[in-house]
């Protein structure tokens, strides 16, 4: 009686039986042409896969010529920014900020932004003739548009969603496609179309090129993949995506409804879950650049390490001040990309570790789902622990810190990049 019951709900439902699933998820339209977006990305990643300096001399043409031109109109909505997105803009003082972080990659360039900047030329030095080994180049390209382009792109359309529903449109009221159309393909943006329907990576299957494969992966070097938060193999999904697709269908039912309040919540607290993997991978990385393992001066200054911790961390830095401008300028000092500490010397890690864990209760996620670092070891790596959420107090939107915690979070919290961002409302 009880799968008579989910079938009538869901399963049998005419938007179910008539759109095919995104990883699980039910799309009340045709979210195709934004689904089949990763496939973009997939072609520039297979173009410069080698790392060698003459195929990624071939990214130029592609992104300015090619099909890469999409990444350029990234974010294709602007009639209007959410409170999400609105933090990139004012932390890099540019609307264009993926467009420009993607052209200085491929010019190995220093971008100009208002803060955040990275120097790749500086970090990554080439021979010019192209006979090089640009991988560093290659891992801020690719990721930076992999995973904070479609970030930025999510963000904007369910804005869209948002603007629409505030104009009075509503499929449920008046048969208004325009809501959920918009919702729909932040969905099939997160995900991507290499995922398929189910979102599971087959044993020994590959991964998408969309944010919700980077959870799947980096859940694997934290072991909290899955509802036990233990599995480590390919097929299992990451709890943090089972919570921003659920997110996302509950988004799903106010677009249908028409419900801009409800979705102005939804896009602020999906934004907050993305943040996770982009910390998984940001900790991964400048763990490897930093001392904490295995002593003084033991720390990688491989192009590849450098390249990938700051796309990743190209993603949080905005976030991260919008909370504190205190921590923002602690991780900075440790992340910047050409002209700063990684790769040269030891990355201080506990600095940029710090920086996110005292305000994860602003960012509004939590020690447990961002998780330990093990990165394939069984036990979890020196000075790489979970914080502790009760101690911390980011257990609930209630909880405060415990004396201790506080006094080690004193230089990484306070004044706010955006006002009353570290209060109840994100």
């Amino acid at each position: 009686m009880m799968f008579k019951a989910v079938a009538l709900l869901g399963l049998c439902s005419p938007a179910a039986a008539q759109f095919p699933q995104i990883a699980g998820y039910f799309p009340r339209s045709d979210a195709t042409a934004f689904l089949e977006k990763d496939l973009i990305q997939k072609d520039l990643e297979d173009l410069i896969g080698d790392e060698t300096c003459v195929s990624f001399d071939l990214a130029d043409d592609f992104y300015n010529n090619g099909d890469g031109q999409y990444f350029k109109t990234i974010p294709t909505y602007r009639d209007s920014e959410s409170d999400s997105y609105n933090e990139y803009t004012k932390y890099y003082g540019k609307d264009d900020f993926v467009d420009i972080w993607a052209k200085n990659a491929i010019n190995k360039r220093k971008t100009r932004f208002t803060r955040g900047n990275a120097d790749f030329e500086a970090a990554f030095p080439t021979n010019t003739t192209g006979a090089g080994d640009c991988v560093g180049f290659e891992e801020v390209l690719k990721k930076g548009l992999s995973y904070t382009g479609t970030v930025a792109e999510l963000l904007q359309l369910g804005q869209k969603a948002y603007d629409a529903a505030l104009g009075g449109c509503s499929l449920q009221a008046d048969n208004c496609t325009d809501v959920v159309e918009a919702w729909d393909g932040a969905v099939g943006i997160y995900v991507g179309s290499l995922e398929g329907t189910d979102g599971t990576n087959d044993p020994g299957g590959s991964y998408g090129k969309a944010p919700y494969a980077l959870a799947d992966k980096r859940c694997r070097n934290f072991k909290n993949c899955g509802p036990t938060r233990a599995g480590e193999t390919k097929d299992i999904t990451a709890s943090i995506n089972t919570k921003i697709l659920a997110l996302f269908a509950a988004g799903s039912h106010a677009a249908w409804n028409g419900d801009h309040i409800l979705l102005a919540k939804y896009i602020r607290l999906i934004s907050n879950k993305i943040a996770v993997p982009l910390i998984q991978g940001t900790f991964r990385y400048y763990y490897r650049l930093s001392d904490d393992e295995f002593g003084p001066n033991t720390f990688s200054n491989l192009d590849k390490e450098v390249g990938e911790g700051g796309a990743f961390i190209f993603g949080l830095l905005p976030k991260l001040w919008a909370c504190s401008t205190r921590a923002v300028k602690k991780a900075e000092a440790q992340s910047k990309v050409g002209g700063g500490v990684a790769g040269v010397s030891a990355v201080n890690f506990q600095d940029i570790k710090l920086a996110f864990e005292c305000n994860y209760r602003c960012l509004g996620i939590t020690c447990a789902e961002v998780g330990s670092l093990y990165d394939g070891d069984a036990n979890i790596k020196p000075g790489a622990e979970a914080c502790d959420d009760t101690d911390n107090g980011s257990e609930n939107t209630c909880s405060k810190p415990k004396k201790n915690r506080k006094q080690a979070c004193k230089l990484f919290t306070g004044k706010p990049g955006v006002k009353n961002r570290d209060k109840l409302r994100f």
